[in-house]
């Protein structure tokens, strides 16, 4: 049994203990790429140099924006964990918007071997069976993806769903090496094609060796989001309010507030627009009172399974206690008999022990619910992802 929680917090990943002490993972693939996009825009600089000579056209002017030392591309961020096929040892895919690479570190010898990277191949939400070490993913981003299967060593990956669909969060079921769950909704489409949004996600019980499916839970009204089977047989599951394509209807309340306060936003929207408009011709703002508004920070976007959270003062304002979730999107536990129990709310992401522990996270802040008592380990700056890292069965960590 192992101790160790792996986090994905803003595309690092993150180690964690029982005792809440957090070490950020450094990818020394992810490194190594950074610097040569770095040693790329280092060597193209001297092009937007003006070499000194006051009056005369710098080299970026003659030559045009091909001389201008290139940007570095999108930083790569890690996107999944799992523990490895073999004692003190994890795997983790990364993505960088265009390559995606699986790598393999082993804890005891601190060395990360590179299993594979290509282009367009973006992998996420990995599971491992504990028996036979077979590994479940995600297979590409956005609306559009599908279940792939890979060996245990992170090669061979076949495709094992499709559809015009989005399927994600793979999880197998316990002591079993063929069957699986996971989350699916439909993909809505206007009369040319184009994506609308999403049906309602629903829970899928699949048999890898005759191709049964089987819907175990579904809701018009709810998400129903990253499944899991404990051993006991129980479905957990995250639960959260159903936004069709329209978005959520606004309330009664918030309609009346817009209405009234709509001559005030007037208002500032035509002393916005001259203020940028005396910036660009007199390089001098008309008041400064605005400014520090004005130059705020932009909130920050955290992509949740086909749902986009924005993170800025209003998240403080509407979850004082931290949490980047709204209290709506719950933890539920489903026993056998269908009874459904709320554990805990605020979920954004959670993960299932061997021996039934549950390390969830409201986005800040990771939780450890064991034996019916719950309990704060550690906090993170936008955790998207939680994992226990855990030996294969029968290993000898295990013994």
């Amino acid at each position: 049994m192992t101790d160790r929680i792996a986090l994905i917090a803003d595309g690092r990943l993150v180690l964690t203990g029982l005792d809440g002490k957090p070490a950020v993972h450094e990818c020394q693939f992810a490194l190594d790429m950074e610097r040569r996009q770095q040693q790329t825009v280092n060597k193209n600089a001297w092009l937007n140099s003006g070499g000194g000579d006051e009056g005369m056209f710098s080299r970026s002017t003659v030559w045009g924006s091909r001389a201008s030392g290139r940007a570095p591309g999108p930083k790569p961020r890690i996107v999944a964990v799992a523990g490895g096929d073999r004692p003190e040892s994890m795997v983790y895919s990364l993505w960088t918007g265009t390559v995606g690479a699986f790598l393999d570190f082993d804890f005891d010898e601190k060395y990360e071997r590179r299993v594979f990277h290509r282009e367009n191949f973006n992998i996420s939400e990995i599971d491992r069976n504990p028996s036979c070490g077979r590994l479940l993913c995600r297979l590409g981003e956005g609306m559009e993806s599908s279940l792939a299967l890979l060996d245990a060593d992170g090669r061979n990956a076949r495709a094992i769903t499709e559809g015009d669909s989005t399927d994600g969060a793979p999880s197998w079921v316990p002591k079993s090496a063929n069957e699986l769950v996971y989350h699916s909704a439909g993909i809505s489409r206007d009369p040319g094609g184009y994506v609308r949004g999403l049906a309602p996600f629903v829970i899928h019980r699949l048999d890898l060796t005759n191709a049964h499916l089987q819907t175990l839970a579904e809701s018009t009204d709810h998400d129903l989001l990253a499944p899991k089977i404990g051993t006991d047989g129980s479905l957990y599951f995250i639960r959260r309010p159903y936004e069709g394509p329209e978005g959520k209807r606004p309330s009664p309340w918030l309609t009346l507030k817009d209405t009234l306060l709509f001559p005030f936003r007037l208002f500032r929207t035509f002393i916005d627009f001259f203020q940028i408009f005396s910036q660009m011709v007199s390089r001098k703002p008309l008041s400064t009172a605005g400014n520090a508004r004005m130059q705020g920070p932009e909130p920050v976007k955290l992509w949740i399974h086909g749902r986009l959270l924005e993170i800025g003062k209003d998240t403080a304002k509407a979850h004082p206690e931290g949490a980047l979730a709204p209290a709506d999107w719950v933890l539920v536990r489903k026993s056998p008999d269908g009874q459904e129990t709320v554990l805990a709310k605020h979920v954004v992401a959670y993960d299932l022990s061997s021996d039934g522990r549950i390390a969830w996270s409201d986005g800040r802040n990771v939780h450890l619910l064991s034996n019916g008592r719950s309990g704060k380990l550690t906090s993170e700056a936008m955790i998207s992802a939680v994992k226990w890292i855990e030996p294969l069965a029968g290993s000898p960590s295990e013994e």
